[in-house]
């Protein structure tokens, strides 16, 4: 490791210890000990109280009631003074981060997941970016706060956008359950990542695979930490002790997910490879369902954009499932792929991750920074396919970054290996699973450069890429382009 090295280790060993005292004294408010105690004797009177009472739930720090579907949590107002950034809606009590949290909760977050389930709902999915899921969904709910002698307070109106000076659209957040990672002590188990790991967050304001709520967008983290903060015109107490009150928005029975599936196949056209987007669009034939209804019967792409523009999303919030047929061409798939790019917002439609043994539609519409080797953080292995005389076969590059002794910048190593079919590309993800030889290197992202001929069909791609496509890797495509070249002196036979 260089001295630069050396250097930035330590100072960012520095900044962890300074944070590990700095933390707990900005993440419990005023009156905190009390207010706990307080939360303790009020679930003892309750669990007393509702013994007999089946359709009451009664957990440390909530209670929750079947009849009304409504959860009660019991929280305080963090020490998060006027002006200061808030990541996060509510954090558990546990969490060392209510230094950036508007409401501490005295209940655990598998506790109210557990209630929201004991009055009649389930949880979504999370937003989870490895996975292709770069839209949390699930059902809507509306978190009130509560105090004495004051008129109920929808959350969102407790927060502001700086960069409008308004509050927080009132659209109210999605149970999505925090995802269960291994253990720490036992890799074997499963945890609820919410009670066992940090942030220990129960509504979060951007998109996290690790809270009981998300909000219902696709926001970063850093978004949010640049322009939420308190609004100052609801101001409460610090260690003020609130009830949040968590209810669904629609009536029993009802959802606020709308599927749809998107059916992609040849049209009559596919005889020769399109010599424009124009044809290459014009070679496919869509089809857009809601359950069993056809809602664009004459199976055009303008009908499928314009039932899109129709659906009503004050009801449902509309998400995508696309069917690729093996028979179109990726210079067509392609084409589709930029237009659905275009319509994959909140105020458009939501696309699912990709059905098992399909791309994501994203990989058609790859990040061109990946190319320049020098320039970016990270190195995806390289894959080169070829076609001809009705075969397919190809040749894999990987490009690592060494860092030598007294080195300033790393130097680029190539190793090249032959792909002949599908078992080789299974073999080489398998051995670049391995811990690396070298201290010096570190694991390949799990991320794929394919470079690939348009005309290819989608069955000919999936047929090949079938290892990388059970993997999970995130796949970017790149059409009739050639790989960049590579030094040779470093390949491998």
């Amino acid at each position: 490791m260089s001295l630069l090295h050396c250097v930035v280790v330590l100072l960012l060993a520095m900044a962890a210890v300074h944070a590990q005292f700095d933390i707990p004294f900005k993440s419990r408010p005023q009156g905190h000990d009390e207010n706990k105690r307080h939360v303790a004797r009020i679930h003892q009177e309750e669990l007393s109280h509702f013994a007999n009472d089946t359709n009451r739930l009664i957990l440390p720090g909530l209670t929750a009631d079947r009849r009304t579907r409504r959860v009660e949590v019991r929280v305080e107002r963090s020490a998060v003074g006027a002006n200061a950034p808030c990541e996060f809606l509510v954090v558990y009590e546990a969490s060392d981060h209510g230094y950036e949290a508007l409401l501490i909760a005295f209940a655990r977050p598998s506790d109210i997941h557990a209630a929201l389930r004991f009055i009649g709902t389930e949880p979504g999915q999370s937003y989870h970016p490895p996975s292709h899921r770069l839209w949390a969904r699930g059902e809507r709910f509306q978190l009130t706060v509560l105090a004495t002698n004051t008129a109920p307070i929808r959350v969102e109106n407790l927060l502001m956008d700086r960069r409008t000076g308004t509050v927080l659209p009132p659209d109210g957040f999605l149970f999505t359950g925090s995802r269960r990672i291994p253990s720490p002590d036992n890799p074997n188990r499963a945890e609820y990542a919410a009670d066992f790991f940090q942030p220990m967050a129960i509504a979060s304001l951007f998109s996290t695979p690790y809270a009981v709520f998300e909000v219902p967008r696709s926001v970063s983290k850093e978004t949010v930490y640049r322009n939420t903060t308190t609004n100052p015109d609801f101001p409460i107490a610090e260690g003020t002790l609130l009830t949040l009150a968590i209810e669904p928005v629609l009536p029993p029975g009802s959802t606020g997910v709308h599927d749809l599936v998107l059916q992609v196949d040849a049209g009559p056209r596919t005889g020769k490879p399109p010599g424009s987007k124009v044809e290459a669009l014009a070679n496919l034939s869509v089809q857009l369902r809601d359950g069993s209804t056809v809602l664009n019967p004459d199976g055009s792409l303008v009908s499928v954009v314009q039932s899109i523009a129709a659906l009503d999303r004050q009801k449902h919030t509309p998400y995508l499932t696309i069917h690729w047929s093996p028979a179109i061409r990726l210079a067509s798939a392609q084409a589709l792929a930029e237009i659905l790019a275009s319509l994959d917002r909140e105020q458009g439609i939501r696309i699912e991750p990709p059905v098992p043994g399909e791309p994501y539609y994203r990989a058609f519409t790859p990040d061109r920074q990946l190319l320049n080797r020098t320039e970016r953080h990270i190195h995806p292995l390289e894959l080169a396919l070829n076609h001809k005389d009705g075969r397919i076969s190809g040749r894999l590059l990987r490009v690592e970054s060494v860092w030598k002794e007294g080195a300033s910048q790393p130097e680029l190593q190539f190793m090249e290996r032959p792909i002949l079919d599908p078992s080789d590309l299974r073999r080489e993800l398998m051995a670049d699973r391995q811990p690396s030889a070298s201290p010096a290197t570190r694991p390949l992202p799990k991320v794929l450069l394919a470079f690939v001929p348009s005309d290819l069909t989608m069955g000919q791609l999936t047929a090949f890429l079938e290892p990388v496509l059970t993997n999970h890797i995130a796949i970017q495509l790149l059409l009739d382009e050639p790989m960049p070249p590579a030094p040779t002196k470093d390949s491998a036979p």
